[in-house]
């Protein structure tokens, strides 16, 4: 449901249970829609952190992203992981 904004507020108009009903309203949606946001957002900021990254280091295929959530019983073979950029580095 839209927010419906009211904009003709004058010094003594009454606030009253309508009022509030809708400003709750409109606080609870804008959350909802964050909710789904957010995490559309963070998935971009990574990708283009991904992206900056192979540019920077003249990288410009097989660019692969995976969210490893520990290192434990990761065997690098050729790379390391670098802690400070949050990277797994691969040779």
């Amino acid at each position: 449901m839209p927010y419906n904004v009211k904009m003709d507020w004058k010094q003594d108009d009454p606030v009253t249970e309508v009022d509030i009903n809708r400003w709750e309203q409109g606080i609870a949606d804008a959350h909802v829609i964050i909710d789904i946001v957010q995490p559309m957002v963070l998935n971009h900021e990574t990708r283009i952190k991904a992206l900056e990254s192979s540019l920077a280091n003249d990288l410009r295929d097989n660019l692969f992203s995976f969210d490893f959530s520990s290192t434990v019983g990761l065997n690098i073979e050729a790379g390391w992981v670098d802690q400070a950029n949050a990277q797994l580095v691969m040779k």
